[in-house]
Protein backbone atom coordinates (compact mmCIF):
# COMPACT_ATOMS: atom_id res chain seq x y z
CA UNK A 1 0.00 0.00 0.00
CA UNK A 2 2.92 2.48 1.07
CA UNK A 3 4.40 1.41 -2.05
CA UNK A 4 1.60 2.40 -4.44
CA UNK A 5 1.33 5.31 -2.26
CA UNK A 6 4.60 6.41 -2.96
CA UNK A 7 4.31 5.41 -6.82
CA UNK A 8 1.38 8.01 -6.81
CA UNK A 9 3.31 10.66 -5.60
CA UNK A 10 6.50 10.52 -7.51
CA UNK A 11 8.67 9.53 -4.87
CA UNK A 12 10.70 6.40 -3.65
CA UNK A 13 9.13 4.65 -0.36
CA UNK A 14 11.99 6.42 1.78
CA UNK A 15 11.19 10.20 0.54
CA UNK A 16 6.94 9.09 0.88
CA UNK A 17 7.77 8.08 4.20
CA UNK A 18 10.01 10.36 5.53
CA UNK A 19 8.11 13.36 4.21
CA UNK A 20 4.12 12.40 3.62
CA UNK A 21 4.00 9.98 6.83
CA UNK A 22 5.78 11.70 9.22
CA UNK A 23 3.83 15.43 7.93
CA UNK A 24 0.76 13.14 8.45
CA UNK A 25 1.59 12.39 11.97
CA UNK A 26 2.60 15.59 13.06
CA UNK A 27 -0.50 16.85 12.17
CA UNK A 28 -2.44 14.48 14.31
CA UNK A 29 -0.09 15.00 17.14
CA UNK A 30 -0.75 18.76 17.33
CA UNK A 31 -4.91 17.95 16.46
CA UNK A 32 -5.25 16.25 19.85
CA UNK A 33 -6.10 17.40 22.84
CA UNK A 34 -4.77 19.50 25.75
CA UNK A 35 -2.60 17.59 28.20
CA UNK A 36 -4.48 16.06 30.74
CA UNK A 37 -5.03 17.99 33.75
CA UNK A 38 -2.92 16.81 36.99
CA UNK A 39 -6.10 15.44 38.24
CA UNK A 40 -6.99 13.21 35.79
CA UNK A 41 -3.37 12.55 35.49
CA UNK A 42 -3.42 11.35 39.48
CA UNK A 43 -6.93 9.49 38.39
CA UNK A 44 -5.45 8.12 35.57
CA UNK A 45 -2.75 6.58 37.88
CA UNK A 46 -4.92 5.37 40.63
CA UNK A 47 -6.96 3.77 38.44
CA UNK A 48 -3.32 1.67 37.12
CA UNK A 49 -2.06 1.63 40.34
CA UNK A 50 -5.45 -0.89 41.47
CA UNK A 51 -5.13 -3.04 37.75
CA UNK A 52 -1.58 -3.58 38.94
CA UNK A 53 -2.43 -4.37 42.44
CA UNK A 54 -5.27 -6.80 41.55
CA UNK A 55 -3.05 -8.55 39.37
CA UNK A 56 -0.04 -8.64 42.26
CA UNK A 57 -2.97 -10.06 44.59
CA UNK A 58 -3.75 -13.10 42.38
CA UNK A 59 -0.12 -13.91 41.31
CA UNK A 60 1.98 -17.09 43.21
CA UNK A 61 3.66 -16.52 46.63
CA UNK A 62 6.76 -17.55 44.37
CA UNK A 63 5.92 -14.74 42.08
CA UNK A 64 5.48 -12.20 44.49
CA UNK A 65 9.54 -12.00 45.31
CA UNK A 66 11.96 -9.65 44.53
CA UNK A 67 14.43 -10.51 41.82
CA UNK A 68 16.73 -10.76 44.95
CA UNK A 69 15.02 -13.30 46.86
CA UNK A 70 14.37 -15.72 43.64
CA UNK A 71 17.90 -15.72 43.12
CA UNK A 72 19.12 -16.26 46.54
CA UNK A 73 16.31 -18.06 47.99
Amino acid sequence: MIEKAAARAGKTIGQYVNEDVRSLAQSQLTQTQLPASPKDMQDQIEHLTRIVEGIASRMPEQGRKTFWQRLFG
